[in-house]
């Protein structure tokens, strides 16, 4: 009888002990500026002092008259894994579509969805979170896009990511819709 006392008390402490640990690193996390949930897209929110200047408004003039364009849609505040998302797809694509990028076919755009004149992006691709969207641009207009919402779990696995973003990006481009 003694035994059992003993041994669920050491298992309530156990699961208090954890449940505390872990509301104090969410609580150090955020208060750092680095807990950012997927669910956040384009809440407001101040510049991290880690994360040196914010992502600029769009310039409408270097958007190609027909090719795509892979946005990285962000806030302003980035958390660990929103900065390793941004850092694997632009390797990606530096190293696999190197000539797309050079000529103009692709283009690799980091955005600031927190910016007002970037808000309308949340609309325009039904964001509810930070991502990775492939947009095929036809006269000068936005036409097919893809949001690539699986970036976030594959976080774990970088070779896994890489090659999401490889194939999901040469599929878009190789379409002609």
């Amino acid at each position: 009888m003694v035994l059992r006392v003993v041994l669920i008390a050491f298992v309530v402490v156990a699961v208090a002990v954890l449940l505390v640990r872990e509301v104090r690193n969410r609580a150090a996390l955020a208060s750092n500026g680095v807990y950012c949930p997927p669910t956040t897209v384009g809440t407001p929110s101040t510049p991290s002092p880690s994360v040196p200047g914010t992502v600029p408004v769009i310039d409408e003039t270097s958007l190609p008259t027909n090719g795509v364009v892979a946005y990285d849609f962000r806030n302003t505040q980035r958390c660990a894994s929103c900065i390793t998302i941004e850092d694997w797809t632009s390797g990606v694509l530096k190293t696999e579509f190197a000539a797309q990028l050079a000529d103009g076919t692709l283009i690799w755009r980091p955005l600031d969805v927190q910016q007002p004149a970037n808000a309308h992006f949340i609309q325009d691709y039904q964001l509810t979170s930070i991502s990775v969207v492939l947009v095929r641009y036809t006269n000068g207009k936005p036409g097919k896009w893809e949001n690539l919402q699986n970036v976030w779990q594959l976080l774990g696995d970088q070779k896994a990511f890489e090659d999401y973003i490889k194939s999901s990006t040469r599929s878009f481009l190789d379409s002609k819709e």
